[in-house]
């Protein structure tokens, strides 16, 4: 009867911890073709031959990343759903949201850093502003125009790095937000908003179409992907921080065994030189970090930006 109860037993700690191996799905908390899906995508084709099974991604939109959040968090199978996230859900929305509804450190145990990708300051082309430079000098020599930054939404990554803009350039910018990075595109491209804040991935497109023109990078280095283009600290603007990375959480209530498994396998998918190529040409580049390491790097980013929203005294109804 014993050896009955503990092969049982034994059994049903397997099926919890093979929970994964029966259905695994990459949670994105944005619409099917934007950066993030296309990420997702060609992580989950690899993960699935390294895994030997099928992933696939569902999108949960809306809400800066707290729809699909939530949704992970709830899971009735969270050894079966990965959540691929930026910063928003994990890092900016609980600075920024008392009614956030979650706990991004309690809720969610991290599994790797996936991918990083170069930030860049775009507007619509053509134009005759030759760079980040100039065009803050443009705002602060014109006393009468009112220049204007799209973003797709309050505390999203494209107005946070506005934020740091104004701070690094000394100049004041009407911040104009959106219902998604779409309509933004639109506007910019149309000219009826003047710039915009994002990843590459997400412009590049419009940029090799000559509609948007780059007038500098995010960060300290330059981007194979842009060459000519400058960063805003080769320009004299300081203190704009990269904001493009993307990471995989799972529930808190997920096995570690399992977390330790797919960490281990996205980790041997980031280095198949496919997948390498694949996420160069879309502007982003693998970067992988252990879930020690990717703990350690989200209490640090959530802290930067807690740190930005405090000092720039952001509200949701900003």
């Amino acid at each position: 009867m014993k050896k009955y109860l503990f092969l049982l037993y034994f059994l049903f700690q397997f099926a919890l911890s093979s929970e994964a191996l029966a259905q695994l799905k990459i949670i994105v908390a944005f619409p099917t073709g934007g950066p993030t899906d296309r990420i997702a995508r060609v992580l989950a084709e690899r993960l699935g031959d390294e895994l030997k099974q099928a992933v696939v991604v569902e999108n949960k939109p809306g809400a800066s990343g707290s729809i699909a959040a939530n949704y992970v968090i709830r899971s009735a199978t969270p050894n079966g759903m990965l959540f691929l996230s930026s910063a928003g859900a994990l890092t900016i929305n609980p600075a920024i949201d008392p009614k956030l509804g979650y706990d991004p450190v309690k809720d969610f145990k991290p599994v790797s850093l996936v991918a990083d990708t170069t930030s860049v300051l775009v507007v619509g082309a053509p134009t005759d502003i030759v760079d980040a430079a100039d065009l803050a000098a443009r705002i602060k020599k014109d006393s009468i125009k009112v220049y204007s930054a799209g973003s797709s939404g309050i505390g999203a990554t494209s107005h946070l790095s506005m934020e740091m803009f104004q701070e690094g350039a000394g100049v004041k910018i009407l911040h104009v937000p959106y219902k998604g990075a779409a309509a933004v595109f639109t506007d910019l491209v149309g000219k009826r908003v003047d710039m915009f804040f994002g990843d590459l991935p997400g412009v590049q497109s419009l940029i090799q179409a000559e509609k948007l023109k780059v007038l500098g990078i995010i960060g300290n280095q330059r981007s194979p992907l842009l060459p000519g283009v400058r960063t805003l600290v080769e320009q004299g603007i300081t203190g704009v921080i990269p904001t493009g990375w993307y990471g995989m959480v799972m529930a808190a209530s997920a096995d570690d065994a399992v977390i330790q498994t797919m960490s281990d396998a996205l980790g041997k998918s980031l280095k198949d030189p496919k997948v390498i190529s694949q996420l160069e040409l879309m502007g982003a580049m693998p970067m992988y970090q252990a879930t020690v390491d990717f703990k350690e790097f989200l209490s640090k980013d959530a802290g930067r930006w807690d740190a930005l929203i405090k000092r720039r005294n952001l509200k949701l109804e900003n």
